[in-house]
């Protein structure tokens, strides 16, 4: 098996926007030196309100991370700005003496490395949570078919028809993808278990 050239988003702590939103309400009303901390794997991150934006201070590293807003809608929307690219982005990553968008810190998101059979498995579940969510178990088999499943209380029917559609089209992919797969698998068990017996 080769070595893993790719490191996932999943390997760094992160603050997002609900992290921020929290720190602005504990240090909208405090002192200048105030600082907030939180504890990640990369160590004890203290952050401070600064001209402009936030401070965050990790293993001695002080880093100025920006704020900015975009209009959403009817409302406002907020955005970290990267200390090193400049670019708006909803998650910082914290490393051990940094913090830094995605890109600079070159992550990658799990769903690049996966084949076309796992991105439509994925795309299969998604669809059907968003239909039935997490309150109906027979949604949560995939040996289940839709067909069966009620309409959601509160759905319209067309949207209802035309969402089941777009699932019934998905899970027809996927299996025509993995039914060949699954066959080739249980041909090779089916051999090693032969092979084993004489």
């Amino acid at each position: 098996m080769r070595e893993p050239t790719r490191v996932y988003t999943s390997a760094l702590p992160r603050i997002n926007l609900q992290f921020l939103a929290d720190m602005q309400r504990k240090l909208v009303d405090s002192s200048p030196k105030t600082q907030v901390f939180c504890d990640t794997n990369s160590g004890r991150v203290y952050f401070s309100l600064v001209s402009g934006g936030y401070s965050a201070t990790i293993n001695g590293v002080m880093r100025v991370i920006g704020i900015t807003i975009t209009r959403a809608g009817f409302g406002y929307r907020r955005w970290y700005i990267c200390p090193h690219c400049g670019g708006r982005v909803a998650k910082l990553f914290i490393g051990r003496k940094d913090v830094g968008c995605r890109k600079c810190w070159s992550l990658h998101y799990a769903s690049q490395s996966e084949d076309e059979t796992a991105r439509l498995r994925r795309s299969v579940w998604k669809q059907r949570h968003d239909l039935w969510g997490d309150d109906y178990p027979p949604a949560g088999s995939l040996l289940n078919s839709p067909l069966k499943f009620p309409k959601p209380a509160g759905m319209r029917w067309d949207t209802f028809e035309k969402k089941r559609s777009r699932l019934l089209k998905t899970e027809s992919a996927y299996w025509r993808l993995k039914e060949p797969r699954d066959a080739k698998g249980f041909a090779r068990v089916m051999r090693k278990a032969e092979t084993s017996m004489r």
